[in-house]
């Protein structure tokens, strides 16, 4: 992220599309309690038989159930927003402090560019006289600290900017003909989603037999974690590829390892349930990558 965007970033459209996302889901939470409670409500109640009983009844559940997960889509993008936006705003004040705090040492900050910056001291006249041969007011450790501080801002901010964009491209992307279950309070909690889905596929990229029975845990107690995490679910199985699930598993599940583990023979047979849900739940994603993953499964 460049310095000057974030000191001078202006949150005006920002906030207005949250606003707007923020409207929009409280019109859906009214649609969707209206449809469940009229349209499904009175169709689970009906006497029905024949074609009512089966497609008609299909369909208003499953339209109610869209009107639900529009709602939650949009309350989701809407708290992603809305928390990007604050963390956002909290790191330039961070970065506007510490350059006005580098000022009053005499210190200037500079963007540079393409996400780069210099910091540097402010020569005083007269100082080339002084025996001590110094020609700056400040010592070089504050300039490295300085250019440290705001380098950490930085990178928060953009941690903060890219994983709430990845966040929300993944959500849109879901599902091309209705909405995503996805449902996030913050940021915080759909990055995390994505990045121990990140982290479980690093360990499926080992060899299975250099797995140990605490990696293997971890796996597990992540894969039941986020069982019914659909973005969880589809960064996990994009990572590890139909391949090298399969291989992994096999691996894992070889009895001729060496000696009978009991403790891993049960970690064994919990993955097994454990990658089924998993990759059940990615797979109902329509998203195009989804869709590739399944075509090279085959």
């Amino acid at each position: 992220m460049d310095l000057d965007a974030l000191r001078h970033g202006n949150f005006h459209q920002l906030d207005e599309a949250i606003t707007d996302w923020q409207n929009m889901a409280k019109k859906l939470k009214t649609l969707a309690t209206d449809a469940d409670k009229n349209l499904k409500g009175k169709a689970d109640k009906a006497d029905w038989a024949g074609v009512n009983a089966t497609v008609t009844r299909e369909f208003i559940d499953k339209t109610a159930g869209e009107f639900a997960d529009a709602h939650t889509q949009a309350d989701t993008v809407a708290n992603i927003l809305s928390d990007t936006r604050g963390e956002l705003v909290g790191y330039r004040d961070r970065l506007n402090e510490a350059v006005a705090g580098g000022q009053k040492k005499s210190l200037t900050v500079l963007d540079t560019g393409q996400g780069t910056f210099v910091v540097t001291r402010t020569t005083r006249p007269g100082w080339a006289s002084d025996p001590s041969g110094r020609s700056d007011a400040v010592d070089q450790q504050e300039v490295d600290a300085l250019r440290d501080e705001i380098q950490r801002i930085l990178t928060k901010a953009a941690e903060s900017d890219s994983t709430a964009a990845k966040a929300l491209r993944l959500i849109v992307d879901q599902a091309k003909y209705g909405f995503s279950e996805a449902s996030y309070e913050n940021r915080d909690a759909a990055a995390k989603a994505i990045a121990d889905a990140d982290a479980m596929a690093k360990i499926l990229a080992k060899n299975p037999h250099d797995v140990t029975n605490t990696e293997l845990a971890s796996l597990n107690a992540a894969l039941a974690k986020y069982k019914n995490d659909p973005l969880f679910a589809e960064e996990f199985a994009e990572q590890v590829g139909p391949k090298k699930l399969l291989t992994f598993y096999a691996g894992i599940a070889d009895p001729y390892q060496g000696g009978y583990d009991h403790a891993r023979g049960e970690q064994a047979k919990q993955l097994q349930k454990n990658l089924g849900i998993t990759i059940g739940r990615a797979t109902l994603s329509d998203s195009d990558r989804m869709q590739s993953w399944e075509s090279r499964a085959r």
